[in-house]
């Protein structure tokens, strides 16, 4: 509304604009009326058929398009963008755009852009993507899920939030320990680190004191080898039978300190590979972010607006989950879901689903787990023009469309159509007990004891190649011996014959 001053009459008229169509696609009849009394100030409620130009993208729950026939539609292209074709809309946030002009009685025009999808904007008011055609003045309103971005609010304006997203990361679940590795799992990496640092110096300290006995006791056997010492520890840490000497205090001192460690090693030992046999051992899990950071391992989607948030993140982590991002394409996507090496980056939704999830089939769904916490989180809205004439009006419907709980319904809805709902309940249960892919205690099979098949027969196999390898250099050494010998009378006999040699020329110079 605008005030004009009338010079005739010494008063000020009141004008406003009045805006409708007639049915015509795409066109808007503006008329200036002028006003006078209550109805200067009269709200908008009657928008007279007014199209309104919607940019949204295939996105569901948030919002889904579809050509169909004219019974079924509920808008159409914009004339912009496609010739006039009548399209079915449906989404949480499309379905409040529909109802706002329902109640309010403007229509919907659609224009969308699968190639660019969201896009990003500049400074000089150009952009791509649904954020460009607003920032252009292309289109009146976007929605598909949409972050407050402080780029944007410099170019449009935002409405009030639709609801509540959390990004987060879809990441391969951990793999079930090979058998093989069953006798190696009772300890940690630390701890068999220092088993193995504390045999060591058992068996040095068994052959020094041993070698020290020998020569303070001078006893007729034969002094304490390397071997012997490494076999007594052995006994020692599997509680069996060791040869112990206690002839002198600090010999029995030494396998007293040694009997209990290795008692207790033994005695650990043996409880922990009763836990690892009965219930299944499965790799690291990533659960966290942080998990995700520290494991190094890529993550990505197929755009980069997901990492615009985190961007310039302080934290150590996030900067190293910024540098392990890709941007890779949907065929890309499809291949890893199942090779177990990529995280994929999606979105927690309000009501508790998981997308856009098209790219998992059922069989990756049991493969992967979200992360427990969120990258990050964020309020989904939609984008308008800086002089949105609605925007208000449009702000109060969500207000009440937020209190009044029909999104959980909307969303519900939405995702029963056009969502996997087997890949859905497999994603977002992955880490419940009910999860098929864990497992509880179970029988003890053939298979738990290829860890010790494995040593034993790694033992058998380096025992033959020593025991063969011995053969071998005996053998060697008799063939050198029985060599040096013949060399010795070859070379003797050549020495008899010079010097029988050097006497006949000797004769015969005489």
């Amino acid at each position: 509304m605008f005030l004009v001053s009338n010079r005739y009459t010494d008063s000020v008229d009141a004008y406003r604009g009045s805006v409708s169509n007639n049915g015509t696609r795409s066109i808007l009849h503006v008329e200036i009326e002028r006003t006078e009394g209550p109805d200067c100030f009269q709200e908008l409620d009657n928008m007279n058929g007014v199209p309104i130009h919607l940019s949204l993208l295939m996105y569901p729950p948030y919002s889904y398009y579809e050509e169909t026939v004219t019974e079924k539609s509920n808008a159409r292209y914009h004339a912009s963008f496609k010739e006039d074709t009548p399209l079915f809309l449906d989404g949480t946030e499309v379905t409040l755009i529909l109802e706002f002009c329902h109640k309010y009685n403007c229509s919907v025009e659609v224009s969308v852009d699968e190639v660019s999808l969201w896009g990003e904007v500049f400074d000089n008011r150009t952009g791509t993507g649904i954020l460009g055609s607003i920032v252009e003045r292309r289109a009146d309103i976007a929605v598909s899920a949409i972050y407050y971005l402080s780029a944007m609010f410099k170019l449009a304006t935002y409405t009030h939030p639709f609801s509540r997203s959390g990004v987060t990361v879809l990441v391969p679940k951990p793999l079930e320990q090979p058998p093989w590795r069953t006798p190696f799992l009772s300890f940690s990496l630390h701890l068999w680190a220092a088993v193995i640092v504390t045999f060591c110096l058992g068996v040095l300290a068994i052959w020094s004191i041993g070698r020290g006995r020998f020569r303070i006791l001078q006893h007729d056997e034969k002094p304490v080898t390397l071997s012997d010492s490494t076999m007594t520890m052995i006994g020692l840490y599997v509680e069996q039978n060791s040869i112990i000497q206690t002839d002198l205090l600090s010999s029995t001192i030494l396998f007293i300190s040694l009997m209990l460690a290795g008692f207790i090693i033994g005695n650990a030992y043996n409880g922990g590979l009763a836990g690892v046999m009965t219930i299944p051992q499965y790799e690291y899990s990533i659960d966290t972010t942080v998990d995700l950071a520290n494991t190094g391992m890529k993550w990505g989607a197929t755009a980069d607006p997901w990492l615009i948030p985190i961007e310039n993140a302080e934290q150590p982590y996030m900067k190293k989950l910024v540098s392990t991002y890709r941007v890779v394409d949907d065929e890309f996507m499809v291949k890893h879901t199942k090779m177990h090496d990529m995280g994929f980056v999606g979105e927690r939704t309000e009501f508790q689903h998981f997308v856009p999830a098209d790219f998992v089939d059922n069989e990756a769904s049991t493969m992967l787990q979200l992360l427990k916490d969120d990258l990050y989180w964020a309020s989904a809205a939609a984008v308008v023009t800086k002089t949105c004439p609605f925007k208000q009006k449009l702000n109060d419907f969500i207000m009440q469309i937020k209190q009044s709980g029909l999104q959980y319904f909307w969303e519900l809805q939405a995702s029963y159509k056009y969502l996997n709902g087997s890949t859905q309940i497999a994603i977002l249960n992955a880490r419940s007990a009910k999860s098929k892919s864990r497992k509880d205690a179970i029988k003890l099979t053939v298979s738990h004891c290829l860890g010790a098949y494995m040593i034993l027969a790694i033992g058998h196999g380096l025992a033959s190649m020593v025991f063969f390898s011995e053969i071998f250099h005996i053998h060697l050494n008799n063939v050198a011996s029985q060599w040096k010998k013949i060399v010795i009378l070859y070379l003797r006999c050549l020495c008899n014959a010079i010097r029988k040699l050097i006497q006949f020329l000797t004769r015969m110079c005489k």
